[in-house]
């Protein structure tokens, strides 16, 4: 049998769901639906607080008075045992308190209503109200804040969905599908980022292009099966090389390109250089074999070898050729004054970035 919705709360609803769909968070809607429910029906206080899977309080809202929590991100200790006595019963509380004249501090609330957020298996969280006199939630009013939490539920679970759904939509747009690292869209817009933080604090940015030395014959002779597995080793040695404020990404192929930030010195883009060569020249297992593998890097510096994206990705992908034609397994810059200075000479360094 279906429950219609009581006239007040289709306000309340749709308000909630206009909100969670223009990209609010679900801590300010919420926050936003108990004020509304104070304001419309003179409730002194409301609050809503949902659990993670692991037990954890992942959102609280609060409107009204603030009395029983000086900190209104937290639960009192008989908010939270009101909580979690609905969460194990899945079933709604309501407690009625008498006034005692002999109290020397009288219950600030008389009338607490906390009713569960569930879904068909289990309750994920609460909406609470608070009244002032004993008789503040009678049963027709009891039914439509069930009522009100049960549709609340539905608009949670459809606007999770379509958050889940739109992150997975702009994860796949932004990244290489095989190795699960940045792809070209992405890291373009990482490296812009980077130039312009480098040019307001006049520091040094650094891309260096690797490819892998022999992948094709590689890639032909043990199969493309084998060829994806080796580009997904190489994918997580190029990761433990970087910084988190790094980015390492795929563009194609066996082709991956890092921007380093904040650079102090030119020398310092070698130093990674060589660190990759290292990490990546180790024998890798597929299946059972053992693969030997190595790659080349090239080496563009910004600003002294361009200062925009395209110029910057260019002349790496040049010295990258250029340490290619020395033989791989080597890395080049983009400056034959730094190369005969003998940056790249491929032997062991410190990085000191």
């Amino acid at each position: 049998m279906k429950t219609s919705i009581p006239e007040e709360l289709l306000p309340l609803l749709q308000d909630l769901g206009e909100r969670l769909l223009e990209g609010n968070s679900l801590s300010e809607s919420l926050s936003r639906l108990c004020e509304q429910l104070t304001q419309r029906f003179s409730y002194p206080l409301a609050w809503v607080a949902i659990r993670e899977a692991g037990g954890d309080i992942s959102v609280y809202a609060r409107a009204g008075d603030s009395r029983l929590s000086r900190d209104p991100s937290r639960l009192t200790d008989e908010e939270r045992r009101c909580m979690e006595s609905v969460l194990d019963t899945q079933t709604t509380l309501h407690l009625q308190e008498k006034r005692d004249r002999g109290r020397s501090r009288p219950a600030a609330y008389s009338a607490k209503l906390v009713v569960p957020l569930r879904t068909r298996d289990s309750a994920f969280g609460v909406l609470a109200i608070y009244g002032a006199h004993r008789d503040a939630f009678d049963p027709f009013t009891i039914q439509w804040v069930e009522t009100l939490a049960r549709h609340m539920t539905i608009i949670l679970s459809l606007a999770k969905v379509r958050q889940e759904t739109e992150a997975r939509i702009v994860h796949v747009a932004h990244h290489d599908p095989l190795t699960g690292l940045p792809n070209r869209t992405l890291f373009y817009d990482r490296l812009k980022q980077a130039l312009a933080q480098a040019k307001r604090h006049g520091r040094g940015v650094g891309v260096l292009f690797i490819d892998l030395d022999r992948f094709k014959a590689i890639n032909d002779s043990l199969g493309h099966e084998t060829g994806d597995a080796l580009l997904k080793i190489v994918a997580d040695r190029l990761v433990r090389c970087m910084r988190s404020t790094d980015t390492i990404a795929r563009l194609s192929g066996d082709e991956f390109t890092l921007v380093l930030q904040d650079l102090n010195r030119a020398q310092d883009a070698g130093y990674v250089a060589q660190k990759v060569l290292e990490a990546v020249g180790e024998r890798a297992t597929v299946g059972n074999q053992e693969i030997p593998i190595t790659a080349s890097v090239g080496i563009a510096l910004y600003p002294s070898d361009a200062t925009d994206p395209d110029a910057l990705i260019a002349q790496a992908d040049r010295a990258m050729y250029r340490a290619k034609e020395k033989g791989g397994h080597c890395w080049q810059f983009v400056s034959e004054e730094m190369n005969a200075q003998g940056l790249a000479s491929g032997k062991k360094r410190g990085s000191k970035r």
